[in-house]
């Protein structure tokens, strides 16, 4: 993005102020400590990274560089009347640091988006001699992208046409869309699949953490609540999240299903059809636990849960056949083609019966005639980069771009409906961080295979799950908190002892996803008192299984940050009793959320839902919605087999 010499100038000072020059002390790495982002060309990444964020996400960011080289603002928020450029480093540490705790949330947001954007394309980046020196400073040596052996998906390619017809469009090639295409196209039916997505797939996978973010994530992996008080990490790329997920394999616990059934009305969650689903799906995708081999990072979690006495489980992936020494690395692609994604599965199934798969295409709006789908719109990306409008032309059209799209398009195509975009459930997500005497190397072998759910059913089947997190260096980055630039290079420099746990909440309160003037979807998303019971709760208990565990020091992503030291005064008692009291309003606590469920909720009637039993969008025949966002509340596990399971239950249902 062409930013203003203002903009330019104010951006480098600050990705300096996050990322700046010291003279390293004792116990320092010297590459580590003596290296810049101006060395690293971070500014320059971060202005092109501004070209793949929302929009509205981007213009922000820019007034925010102008803000800060304005005195008058800067005098507002320090005892200093100047540009933020001509500071001194600690001067400007301590507007950093105030910009974190103000009072006023728009400044928490504006110090939270330039924080994640500063250190993500600080440390994720490698490729050049400074990068790699910088990565080989804090012990991380980027994997040499294996030999493919993954199938290349075949992307059919659009000539000069401008209208593409058939029997049935899915929109969406993830976890909803790749099974309902292959049900479909079994039964003889002449499918197309579009995907927003890029056409990334076998060996042109690059295993690589900013590269593999950027083309296999919505936004480059920095999409967000509009506030920035969440992440959203969803997939954009064929075969959707179940590209770029940790293959953990859940089937709907019971609890849930008896839930949805009475919270939808739709009794079908409790039958032997629902659960054929999900031994089908299971059987499909090989979910087993023959290869999750427990890799240290979660291995701790075992040993921690052992020795408090806590309930886990081994975790079933959908892995067959994968080289476990990759596996740190298939949240960016799997190159082996072990990883059984809808890819390399169901889509690779539409295919051998003659469906076809169309992207990169953008999805607008469902064209209509007399109540009744006639086709999507979108727009289509060629090979050469041009976009042009293309029109699919189907009687019957399946949308499964996921919580966050579907409903934006049902927005788009002027469908009126009190709970379209609705009910936002995202199983809000924190990390806690335990470095430890020895490596763990949280981003080698199998990512997650180990899951603690001693506290699931905390209140009526809602609480939260521990999970550990496959963590590489530019995530881990932008998640520990930023408390100064010496304090978080310290932080860094131990990354490869760290073994980061998450806690995931079961949500019962829900956000929303709307659309601004220029159709372009947008999320709001707060925190219920028993979400933000849960999430302390967790924090604590995460806090005591570090300790159990042995690490020599516990780290929670609060911005105003809060550390145990075994060698510290500070008894574990008196932490975990700071972390229930410490805030967790938005943008003091950073969180993510990797599932996002049930904004276009099924059910009996219109007044109730937005798609019937069978799926079918109530008011429009013609359109179906088969994916997360039908969910009647949060699944309170990672849901990819249960919207794989439903999809293909939404499929039969199609005429």
């Amino acid at each position: 993005m062409s930013l203003t010499s203002r903009e330019t100038e104010a951006l480098d000072a600050l990705c300096d102020a996050f990322f700046p020059s010291l003279a390293f002390e004792k116990d320092e790495d010297p590459t580590l400590f003596s290296m810049s982002a101006g060395d690293l060309g971070v500014s320059g990444r971060v202005a092109s990274a501004l070209e793949i964020i929302d929009s509205d996400k981007a213009e922000a960011f820019r007034f925010f560089l102008r803000l800060l080289e304005n005195p008058l603002f800067i005098a507002s928020v320090s005892s200093n009347a100047t540009k933020f450029s001509r500071l001194s480093q600690g001067a400007r540490e301590r507007v950093l640091q105030r910009l974190a705790r103000s009072r006023v949330p728009q400044l928490r947001t504006a110090y939270q988006g330039a924080r994640s954007l500063a250190l993500l394309h600080t440390y994720a980046a490698n490729g050049t001699a400074e990068s790699d020196s910088l990565l080989a400073a804090i012990g991380y040596t980027p994997e040499i992208n294996a030999k493919a052996t993954a199938p290349r998906i075949p992307v059919g390619r659009v000539g000069s046409d401008s209208k593409i017809e058939c029997d049935v469009c899915v929109v969406g090639s993830g976890a909803a869309g790749g099974v309902v295409a292959a049900e479909l196209a079994t039964r003889g039916k002449n499918v197309v699949v579009v995907d927003a997505g890029g056409t990334w797939s076998g060996e042109e996978f690059d295993q690589h953490e900013l590269i593999g973010m950027q083309r296999l994530f919505r936004e480059g992996g920095l999409a967000g609540t509009r506030d920035l008080s969440m992440s959203l990490l969803a997939g954009s790329a064929i075969g959707g999240g179940t590209t770029v997920n940790w293959q953990s394999c859940f089937r709907t616990p019971d609890d849930v299903r008896e839930e949805w059934a009475e919270v939808s009305g739709c009794g079908f969650f409790e039958t032997d059809a629902f659960t054929e689903c999900l031994d089908a799906v299971w059987r499909r995708i090989g979910a087993s636990i023959d290869e999750s081999e427990t890799n240290e990072n979660n291995a701790t979690i075992c040993r921690a849960a052992q020795t408090l006495d806590y309930r886990w489980n081994t975790i079933a992936r959908n892995s067959l056949g994968c080289d476990l020494s990759q596996c740190g690395n298939c949240m960016f692609g799997c190159r082996v083609g072990g990883k059984q994604s809808t890819a390399v599965t169901y889509l690779m199934d539409a295919i051998r019966s003659g469906a076809q798969i169309i992207a990169p295409f953008a999805a607008r709006k469902l064209l209509q005639s007399k109540n009744a789908v006639s086709g999507v719109e979108g727009r289509y990306t060629d090979s050469e980069g041009v976009a042009r409008t293309l029109t699919i032309s189907a009687p019957i059209v399946v949308l499964a771009a996921g919580a966050l799209e579907t409903p934006a398009i049902l927005m788009r195509s002027g469908l009126k409906s009190l709970h379209l975009g609705q009910h936002l459930f995202l199983h809000p997500t924190v990390g806690v961080t335990g470095l430890y005497p020895s490596p763990i190397e949280p981003w080698k072998g199998p990512p997650q295979t180990v899951v603690c759910d001693h506290f699931s059913n905390l209140s009526e089947g809602y609480g939260y799950r521990i999970e550990a997190a496959p963590a590489h260096p530019g995530l881990m980055s932008a998640a520990l908190p930023w408390a100064n630039a010496r304090q978080h290079k310290r932080d860094m420099q131990q990354v490869r002892c760290a073994a980061p746990f998450i806690v995931l909440t079961r949500d019962s309160s829900s956000g929303r996803v709307r659309i601004n003037k220029r159709g372009q979807a947008y999320f709001d998303y707060r925190l219920g008192s028993e979400e933000k019971k849960f999430l302390r709760h967790g924090m604590s208990k995460v806090a005591r299984m570090h300790h159990a565990a042995g690490a020599r020091q516990i780290i929670t992503l609060h911005s105003d940050r809060m550390a145990w030291d075994r060698e510290g005064r500070q008894s574990i008692e008196a932490y975990c009793a700071a972390i229930e009291s410490a805030s967790v309003a938005p943008n003091r606590l950073p969180l993510f959320s990797a599932h996002q469920m049930g904004t276009c909720r099924i059910g009996t009637d219109r007044a109730s839902a937005v798609s019937d039993p069978n799926g079918a969008v109530f008011g429009l025949s013609g359109a179906y919605v088969a994916d997360a966002s039908l969910f009647p509340a949060s699944s309170g596990v990672n849901p990819m087999v249960t919207i794989m399971a439903l999809a293909r239950y939404v499929a039969q249902k199609i005429g």
